[in-house]
């Protein structure tokens, strides 16, 4: 298969971040809203409802992208543009 063919050309999946999608944890919505973050992530990473940010602290070096007000994704950005996507979960309040 091409590069040009897979959906996501710029972004790669880790094991962890695809068990944690297809977790029983997540509605149909969840993984609904998922997807459409991913597509935005994929196309225009700066659009406003994504909400991406670089991380700090212990997790400097990680940047957090917003699927909806209590789901996120983490990744890791690439020198060539691309995005390591590592894990989807529920964002709680402290």
């Amino acid at each position: 298969m091409s590069r040009g063919s897979q959906p996501f050309a710029t972004l790669a999946f880790t094991p962890t971040f695809l068990i944690d999608l297809t977790a029983r944890t997540f509605s149909v919505a969840d993984r609904r809203a998922f997807i459409t973050a991913l597509v935005l992530l994929e196309t225009d990473d700066k659009h406003p409802s994504l909400r991406v940010h670089d991380l700090a602290g212990d997790f400097a070096g990680l940047w957090s992208a917003s699927a909806s007000a209590s789901l996120r994704m983490t990744f890791l950005r690439t020198p060539a543009g691309g995005k390591i996507m590592l894990t989807c979960s529920r964002h709680y309040a402290k």
